[in-house]
């Protein structure tokens, strides 16, 4: 079975592209729950404008009013609102965007090529023993990057950045459980400043607030041993809801923010058990589930329990998706990274060894600087970015 391909472009109104205001192409679009869209400098800008946006921990819309509520009243409060990837899918499609950028159109998947641009250690001053670095986020901050890396040698979550005031790289960790050796497992992306842990040889998700340190913000307790998690942000007319697919052996769960299990996954509506070990997840641009199962292949999986298409491999690992829906795989016994079509249709390889990449683990795709991250077993983190 296999999905259906991805519809072609379609021509927008460059207003639905604009932000309300500064009236110019949207920059980072940012989207709010009452489906009004803002670039993150402009929202970010108006909040502080407000007086009582501390005190009322939220804001009201510029347009409709319709009342925003920030869990964590803390600096950078625009980065906590989700990114709209696919308005900036239509952004970087659009002629206005290409002139600005000075190319043309945006380049076809089989046609990317990248390039090594930034290599660093995973490795804290803090550390007991050499990293070994198993998955990545990026998170954008104040217009900063922030890269979360997860490091179960030294039990612990990571991260790095450049503090352009102090003129330094800085970085930072977090010790989930010393007593469970190799238990970090992995990391998704809630928001701009918070990521979702979820920890190996326990039954806890953790949500991590990251705002110049790293800090607990909430453990949920799924009652199950945690593999790879995925976030999945829905939205209806009025509102959008976040909600977390979690893997465990053969099977599948999606939770609310609270912990309350909103469907069990463990077989398909056919009744077959389609996953061993899904150690890693991500979520596609129309909120299907990616299943990286450790054994033998990459499934990608609908909320009504359907399994689209399976591509065979062996030892998949990280995987992540662009805003138009392509996938990168990392295959870490092979060296390489593979980019598949959004119906699970090989394209080619874009990473391999002969581009200096040896065990890759973890994947991260920054659609809007069209970047991607890499992490290797032995404790580096390596950037490319297209040619």
């Amino acid at each position: 079975m296999a999905e259906a391909g991805p519809k072609k472009t379609v021509e927008v109104d460059k207003d639905h592209l604009s932000c309300c205001i500064c009236l110019n192409l949207l920059s980072v679009p940012k989207l709010l729950h009452c489906c009004h869209t803002f670039c993150r400098k402009c929202l970010q800008k108006y909040i502080e404008e407000q007086e009582d946006a501390l005190h009322k921990k939220g804001f009201d819309c510029p347009v409709c009013r319709q009342f925003t509520a920030i869990l964590n009243p803390v600096a950078g409060w625009a980065d906590q609102i989700v990114t709209d990837f696919r308005i900036q899918a239509m952004i970087d499609d659009s002629p206005e965007s290409s002139e600005k950028q000075g190319v043309t159109s945006e380049v076809s998947a089989n046609a990317r090529e990248f390039i090594l641009v930034d290599v660093f250690n995973g490795k804290t001053s803090q550390d007991k023993t050499d990293p070994r670095v198993t998955d990545i986020v990026v998170l954008r901050q104040e217009d900063k990057d922030v890269i979360l890396s997860t490091d179960p040698y030294n039990c612990c979550v990571k991260a790095f950045w450049f503090d352009t005031d102090k003129d330094r790289e800085m970085s930072c960790r977090l010790v989930i459980n010393e007593t469970l050796n190799d238990s970090v497992g992995r990391i998704g992306k809630i928001n701009e400043t918070q990521i979702l842990l979820s920890a190996f040889k326990c039954q806890t998700l953790y949500i991590i607030n990251v705002n110049n340190g790293l800090s607990i913000h909430t453990k949920i307790d799924t009652g199950k041993h945690n593999l790879g998690n995925g976030v999945i942000r829905t939205r209806t007319h009025s509102a959008s809801e976040t909600r977390l697919a979690i893997g465990y052996s053969k099977g599948l769960s999606i939770i609310d923010m609270d912990g309350g299990v909103v469907k069990n996954m463990q077989i398909t509506n056919g009744g077959q058990k389609y996953t061993n070990y899904p150690w890693y997840l991500a979520i596609t641009p129309t909120c299907n589930i990616l299943v990286s199962d450790r054994n033998n292949c990459l499934l990608c999986v609908t909320q009504k329990r359907e399994v689209l298409w399976k591509y065979r491999t062996k030892d998949p690992a990280g995987v992540d998706c662009d805003a138009h829906g392509n996938i990168y795989l990392a295959i870490c016994s092979e060296n390489k990274v593979v980019l598949l079509s959004p119906d699970g249709q090989f394209i080619k390889d874009v990473l391999s060894a002969d581009d200096k990449i040896e065990k890759p683990r973890g994947i991260w795709y920054d659609s809007v600087k069209k970047r991607l991250y890499v992490t290797e077993l032995d404790g580096l983190i390596k950037t490319f970015e297209h040619k």
